[in-house]
């Protein structure tokens, strides 16, 4: 192993940057002795010191990934992020793509699960990586980008400005040198930083707006709240106590419902991403949810996962 490469990251980031297994292209008649059919798709380009490539055979008739591979031009990090990138992708659905997160993938390039895997100045290249999958799933559906979704704001960073505003939201980015970590935009294009403070502060009002309205909503009794705000109640209750934890572990739930029955207040919700096929989605997360519901809103909640 490169003692250099070691020295500067982690056991794990230093030995998928060293040995590279899914770095490289799959041809067609690789794709075709797999029962499958290739799929390319290129995010960024060698002006922006940035160029990443996927390649899938995928299952059309289920719509999966059967083998996946990546060619990539940059920073050495990139190497270990898109080499997990390709490894979590294998053998999953093409909407299943849309579930891996920033932390998820961060986590698994971890040695220490205290620790992030990469040097801040280097986050982007998660952003990066999951930002190319998305845009490659899009592509694959054929599914049309809007405005935001084609329009790249600065000519230092791949990204959208659909994509930047929901870096922004993802990181709770409130400065323009936090947002160069995750995004790499700004960091030497001045002449879009006007346009990012602005994205900036427009996610920064709506916080104001929400923490206001937060603060309405717990002077009030549950029991006393419409249906309607009974569920942005919720809503709130679990952003600040469980939510943070099922993102973390590539998951996430719903609020369908909160519905009154007698003296109970009976909360219905659906797990997403990787909650939905957790063993644990009917006992010790519901358990969590449960509790943290009761303890900030109403003793009587009763969580029902449908």
């Amino acid at each position: 192993m490169d003692q250099e490469t070691n020295d500067e990251y982690g056991i794990k980031v230093a030995m998928f940057i060293n040995e590279p297994k899914y770095l490289g292209t799959i041809s067609e008649e690789e794709a075709e002795e797999l029962g499958a059919s290739l799929f390319s798709y290129t995010y960024g380009d060698e002006a922006l010191g940035y160029k990443l490539t996927l390649y899938w055979a995928i299952n059309t008739r289920e719509d999966s990934i059967v083998l996946a591979r990546y060619t990539y031009e940059g920073i050495a990090s990139g190497i270990a992020v898109n080499h997990m990138l390709a490894l979590i992708s294998t053998n999953k659905s093409i909407p299943q793509i849309n579930d891996i997160t920033y932390k998820a993938l961060e986590r698994l390039l971890r040695d220490n699960p205290t620790m992030e895997a990469l040097p801040s100045s280097e986050r982007y290249t998660i952003t990066f990586a999951i930002d190319a999958a998305k845009l490659a799933v899009k592509e694959y559906i054929h599914k049309p980008l809007n405005h935001e979704e084609k329009t790249v704001p600065c000519k230092d960073s791949p990204m959208s400005i659909a994509s930047i505003k929901e870096s922004i939201e993802l990181h709770n980015i409130d400065t323009l040198e936090g947002l160069v970590e995750y995004t790499k935009a700004g960091s030497s294009d001045t002449d879009c930083k006007e346009n990012l403070s602005a994205f900036i502060e427009a996610h920064q009002k709506i916080l104001a707006e929400e923490e206001e309205a937060e603060k309405a909503l717990a002077a009030i009794p549950f029991r006393e709240l419409s249906p309607e705000y009974r569920v942005m109640a919720v809503e709130t209750a679990i952003d600040n106590t469980v939510r943070q934890f099922l993102i973390m572990d590539g998951g996430d739930i719903d609020v369908l419902n909160v519905k009154e029955n007698g003296e109970i207040f009976e909360v219905y919700i659906s797990y997403l991403g990787a909650c939905s096929d957790c063993s644990s989605s009917g006992t010790g997360t519901l358990q969590a949810i449960q509790n943290a519901l009761r303890d900030k809103l109403d003793p009587n909640i009763y969580v029902i996962a449908i």
